[in-house]
């Protein structure tokens, strides 16, 4: 079994030098994955491309996931705003409108506490980062696996991001909202 590789920055600036050197130093990127590490944060991340054949389509994903304490309160679930989740909102799903009318048209927004979730999307360049992958979940909730009771911040696309500056956005999203989180339940 291969052990998964560890990229390790005391800055964002050295962390991303380094694992853009890494990614672009593989011929074919059809599965890769990391450990990126910053002071005060391990986060995993996994792009896997399926080419799928014959009459297979193929399927390709992109996640990031970071671990918080267990005693983080605050848990959300952002996701695409589509045809499916209108019918939901019909039949009573939850959507909270955060009061950015472009966020709020693009994605389904369930949160434990609305205000708390309000202030941590406060910030535009955070919200474009967002709005730049309508198609992905942004989640803060506990492991489904009992043997790990951590709560953690993922965001999961089911699309290969290849760009570096673009998965370097979304690790900053990550970043930033995993900083605040931290600052509110402080």
């Amino acid at each position: 079994m291969e052990s998964i590789k560890q990229i390790k920055g005391e800055t964002e600036a050295e962390l991303w030098q380094k694992f853009a050197a890494d990614l672009s130093a593989k011929d074919n990127v059809l599965k890769y994955s990391a450990l990126l590490l910053q002071p005060g944060q391990e986060t995993f991340f996994d792009i896997d491309i399926d080419l799928g054949g014959g009459f297979e389509s193929g399927i390709s994903t992109t996640r990031f996931r970071t671990a918080l304490p267990a005693t983080t309160a605050l848990r959300f679930n952002i996701h695409e705003q589509d045809l499916l989740n209108e019918i939901g909102k019909v039949l009573g799903m939850e959507d909270i409108k955060l009061g950015y009318p472009e966020f709020d048209a693009a994605f389904i927004v369930q949160a434990n506490n609305p205000n708390a979730l309000k202030r941590l999307f406060a910030e535009e360049s955070i919200r474009s980062i967002l709005l730049k992958h309508p198609t992905a979940k942004l989640k803060l909730d506990t492991s489904s696996n009992p043997d790990a009771p951590d709560v953690y911040l993922s965001f999961s696309k089911n699309e290969a991001i290849v760009e570096i500056t673009d998965l370097r956005e979304i690790y900053h999203l990550l970043r930033y909202l995993t900083r605040e989180i931290l600052t509110l339940s402080a």
